[in-house]
């Protein structure tokens, strides 16, 4: 009789794989780096989106689970695109553990990449209790290399408060703001959030741009990075490498030209 496939919870991890969308630099030019997005490939339901499955995944443990999962199959991924930056989401609660910084780093050298190929991105930051503790984990992985950012600036439980409590790299500003940015309310946010960002050294992401008006719109706001429809939907392993390979030819062309 074969063996069960092993699963993560509820889900067997055959089913589950990683997309990857582009993050693009504030010309719409470059990919600066690629976020990992997880999905899963249902028998019977076909190809699902996150929202459709991970409220299965509904504790903490099968959470961090899910996590060490993405982390450790982005670090294999990695080795495909030379150079090129990945974007891992990471569960807030995973800071208060003490070896959490230990373990990253060890799945990282386990897959033979280096750690600044390796960008953690903070979800759910309000689940942050001990400010102190995981100020410590996050200096240690950054001064291995890994950089940082604050994920959906801007909505739930997160504050202003939390760019003078943890060491980061990098903030996102959450899609609904930029859905809105024709308002005067989400505008007026997000050139706040941009100003304050780059005064205090930290780099800046929109996500979910989605038309030339609101691209037009950040880049003069000043971010640094986007993320959206508008430059690339999320693709498998295999359609980033082609999108890259495509990528470079043009380059090459134009050089030539």
């Amino acid at each position: 009789m074969p063996a069960t496939p092993p699963s993560i919870g509820p889900v067997r991890k055959d089913q589950l794989t990683l997309y990857y969308q582009p993050q693009v630099s504030s010309d719409g030019s470059q990919i600066v780096c690629l976020e990992a997005l997880i999905r899963q490939n249902h028998p019977v339901r076909g190809h699902l989106s996150p929202g459709e499955f991970m409220p299965l995944f509904n504790t903490a443990e099968l959470l961090e689970e899910l996590d060490w999962w993405v982390l450790e199959r982005a670090c294999r991924d990695a080795k495909r695109w030379e150079k090129l930056p990945i974007s891992v989401n990471i569960a807030a609660t995973q800071f208060q553990r003490p070896d959490f910084a230990r373990r990253v780093l060890d799945v990282i050298h386990g897959a033979g990449i280096e750690p600044h190929r390796i960008e953690l991105e903070i979800v759910e930051a309000a689940f942050i209790t001990d400010f102190e503790a995981a100020s410590r984990i996050v200096e240690e992985l950054r001064a291995a290399g890994v950089r940082m950012a604050l994920d959906d600036f801007g909505t739930g439980y997160s504050s202003l408060s939390y760019l003078l409590k943890m060491p980061l790299d990098k903030l996102k500003i959450d899609k609904s703001f930029i859905d809105h940015i024709e308002t005067v309310q989400s505008a007026a946010i997000v050139q706040a959030v941009v100003a304050l960002a780059r005064s205090i050294g930290l780099k800046v992401t929109a996500e979910g741009v989605e038309t030339e008006l609101q691209h037009r719109f950040l880049k003069a706001a000043g971010c640094h990075y986007m993320q959206g429809y508008l430059f690339s939907m999320a693709a498998s392993v295999d359609g980033i490498t082609r999108l890259l390979a495509e990528k470079e030819r043009l380059r090459r062309e134009a050089l030539r030209a």
